[in-house]
């Protein structure tokens, strides 16, 4: 075992991760603990919530990937743009920035394989959906806009901000964001757009919740 990651249902190897590594249950178990913002908005706003709102932004090719698109948080937990700008003015940007990408890109294709899903991370509109949806958290949550809404994108922003304020379930109970993004998952996954790997150990999550 190369990096053993250790878990309530026992250890895995981060080199060699396994589909069964990678069931919805697990993933979203870990992704609706895991809080945005370093756990600093007035309420818990968890990576599974933000999947779910990105999921929302997108165009329907992309929403059954959008929902997968941290799912390797669930390994590397959410890494911030400032705590990563702290590693590389303390370290050395082009290594600190290339050992992430490279992290998350070989967890996001063991992921795509183990899903039976094209790997997407890097398409654009995936990518402006993020951006939007961090933007309209920000907003909302700590009551501060880092830069101004690009015109082309204000209909986004909007929709954003209206998903936030519709779904207030999404915020606080990490049941409830769990709950959710097993439920987008499942909708999707009746379609086959998805085929999310068989969980070892089907009564674990509901143990720990």
């Amino acid at each position: 075992m190369n990096v053993p990651f250790h878990t309530c249902i026992g250890t895995i190897d981060l080199m060699v991760l396994r589909p069964e590594d990678l069931s919805a249950q697990q993933l979203g178990d870990a992704l609706s603990k895991i809080n945005r913002f370093g756990g600093r908005s007035p309420e818990p706003w968890s990576v599974a919530a933000h999947s779910v709102l990105v999921e929302a932004l997108c165009p329907p090719d992309l929403q059954p990937y959008a929902l997968l698109h941290d799912a390797h948080k669930a390994f590397l937990g959410d890494l911030m743009d400032p705590s990563v700008e702290l590693l590389c003015r303390v370290g050395t940007r082009t290594a600190v920035e290339n050992a992430i990408l490279n992290a998350e890109n070989r967890i996001d294709r063991a992921i795509a394989a183990a899903w039976g899903i094209a790997l997407r991370s890097r398409s654009e509109a995936l990518l402006t959906a993020c951006q939007v949806a961090f933007l309209a958290e920000i907003w909302v949550f700590m009551d501060v806009l880092p830069g101004p809404v690009p015109p082309a994108q204000t209909d986004l922003f909007d929709r954003a901000i209206g998903f936030l304020y519709e779904n207030p379930n999404l915020i606080g109970d990490w049941r409830d964001a769990r709950e959710h993004w097993l439920e987008r998952i499942s909708f999707h996954a009746s379609l086959g757009h998805l085929t999310p790997p068989l969980d070892p150990n089907p009564t674990s999550m509901t143990q720990a919740g």
